[in-house]
């Protein structure tokens, strides 16, 4: 039995009839004895399959996820998360890249020339014959993730289930998640976020979960009124869009201890709204697939986190170094690498005609996380942004968020995002866009705000105010659009 396999069959002998996940939109729920029970089936038809046989899971259901995901990692097959939303063609796609011998889907008709399993609550029924696993298969993973391709082509992730589980379990250890608890995730299940901080870290503390399908900001306050969670993930943009939005009662923000960023880095001047309007702490953190989710995060106690910083290292190898791979001292800007058995060592390359293995680390055995970033002598970790990101205006090296920050800090502006622009004879200059709720002369206002706040060449040349930011699913800038509209000026 795999440790999945024995962590589920613990919870379901011990309180068999206790809600483990439940669905935000409609309040169905998922017993540990029903997880349990769901996990048995798929170990039933993965004997028929050879062992990490890659399944791809493509389901929109929380719960349908939630139960074939743990189900696939408690029968020794390859769990294969893709997004949903994916057009036909791009998912057909994207599958094939992937090189899924099975889909497991609550929508078979989204793939009606593969071999499929549908999923329902007592788990997979085959509707369609199986098949060997795809010839050209590199690594065998309990879990393949993709790059979001923001920087470069997408590459293969792949996670073992000691790495997912270990980083699991760290962060139960640190956010306190015992039997009691209670986590309101409405995060894209596909992304290592959600699997890692809410579904593994849910079955490793034996709390339980409220997965939702997405983030509903007219109804977020009601369904976390409803199921009373005792923790919150989010993402910036999250806690951004609540902050302007009527707070919750007195009474559901008492019960709730954190709610916990990542993602992307937070501005302080979103997390102070969020907490004046809600009165509920942000707990902001950082993390990659890479490492398996979790990297830094701030302590539990209030009094010890830094607004700003993502925190200290939780059970993982850190440095901030120069380009030549030496660690810099407090307060030295520089790459973020990693180090540590939780941190792949390997990418598979997925754009040819095979796959390819491909080292993730380098010589030294660190991982370039290609993120910005500075550590005050504690060693709290601030990141700034991409190293793609940095903005070089006649050779001096902007960081977006030094900008950001201060736009966010103006009362009128909801979001921001700044990125470099050609420029005939500095090469690049800062480009600001912002959302707000009016844009009758805020331009014009936000350009003086940055006049009192940055050194001249900070200053964005442009203000934008437009009506959203380009969002990925999990919440972060897609900085590359913005790039685009603003090198057509």
């Amino acid at each position: 039995m795999g440790r999945i396999s024995g962590l589920l069959a613990v919870r379901a002998a011990a309180r068999p009839d206790e809600v483990a996940f439940l669905d935000g939109t409609d309040g169905r729920e998922l017993s540990w004895r029903a997880v349990a029970s769901a996990a048995q089936r798929w170990r039933s038809l993965a004997h028929d399959l050879p062992p990490r046989t890659r399944m791809g899971l493509v389901a929109a259901d929380p719960l349908a996820f939630t139960s074939a995901y743990l189900g696939c990692l408690a029968a020794g097959l390859t769990a294969v998360p893709v997004d949903p939303r994916l057009p036909a063609a791009e998912l057909d796609a994207t599958l094939d890249r992937l090189r899924t011998a099975v889909v497991a889907t609550d929508r078979p008709d989204l793939v009606p020339r593969r071999p499929a399993w549908v999923l329902g609550r007592g788990g997979p029924r085959p509707v369609r014959a199986t098949r060997p696993r795809p010839a050209g298969t590199a690594v065998r993973p309990a879990v393949l993730l993709t790059s979001s391709g923001t920087t470069g082509a997408p590459k293969g992730i792949p996670l073992s289930e000691w790495q997912l589980l270990h980083t699991a379990r760290r962060v139960a250890r640190h956010h306190r998640l015992g039997p009691g608890e209670r986590g309101y995730t409405p995060l894209p299940l596909f992304h290592v976020n959600a699997q890692v901080m809410g579904l593994l870290a849910t079955v490793v503390g034996g709390g339980s979960l409220v997965v939702d399908q997405r983030f509903s900001a007219g109804e977020y306050w009601d369904r976390v009124t409803r199921w009373a969670p005792t923790w919150l993930n989010t993402v910036p943009a999250i806690l951004a869009s609540l902050a302007r939005r009527p707070a919750p009662p007195a009474a559901v923000a008492d019960r709730i201890r954190f709610a916990r960023s990542a993602s992307a880095p937070l501005s302080p001047g979103i997390a102070r709204r969020f907490t004046a309007r809600t009165g509920i702490g942000v707990l902001e953190t950082y993390g990659m697939s890479e490492a398996a989710g979790q990297i830094t995060a701030n302590p539990l106690d209030p009094a010890l986190r830094r607004a700003g910083s993502v925190g200290l290292p939780v059970g993982v190898g850190l440095v901030v170094a120069a380009p030549d791979g030496t660690a810099l001292p407090p307060g030295e800007r520089g790459e973020v690498r990693l180090r540590g058995r939780q941190v792949v060592s390997r990418y598979l390359d997925l754009d040819g005609p095979g796959e390819r293995i491909r080292p993730a680390r380098g010589a030294d055995g660190w991982l370039s996380t290609g993120d910005v970033g500075v550590r005050d002598a504690d060693g709290y970790l601030t990141l700034d942004g991409r190293v793609d990101d940095v903005i070089n205006r006649g050779g001096e090296q902007i960081y977006p968020r030094e900008i950001e920050d201060v736009l966010l800090a103006h009362p009128a502006v909801g979001t921001a995002a700044v990125v470099g622009a050609p420029d005939e004879r500095l090469g690049q200059v800062p480009v600001a866009f912002v959302t707000a709720a009016s844009a009758a002369g805020l331009e014009r206002a936000l350009q003086d705000w940055c006049g009192h706040r940055l050194p001249r060449h900070k200053r964005p040349a442009v203000i934008e105010v437009t009506a959203a930011l380009p969002l990925g699913p999990t919440g972060k800038v897609l900085r590359r659009e913005l790039r685009v509209e603003a090198g057509g000026r």
